[in-house]
């Protein structure tokens, strides 16, 4: 029987709570915002 190579690495909670933030994993999104920036293009060439 050929045997398997397991590895498991231990993590604290902020390690978990940053890992589940990023792969939306048990979370939910309750705010976003935007950030807006004046478009010259608008506006004409001058």
């Amino acid at each position: 029987m050929k045997s398997i190579d397991t590895k498991i690495v231990l993590i604290d909670g902020k390690r978990l709570a940053d890992l589940m933030i990023d792969y939306n994993v048990g979370v939910t999104t309750i705010l976003t915002y935007q950030l807006k920036r004046v478009d010259s293009n608008y506006f004409g060439n001058g």
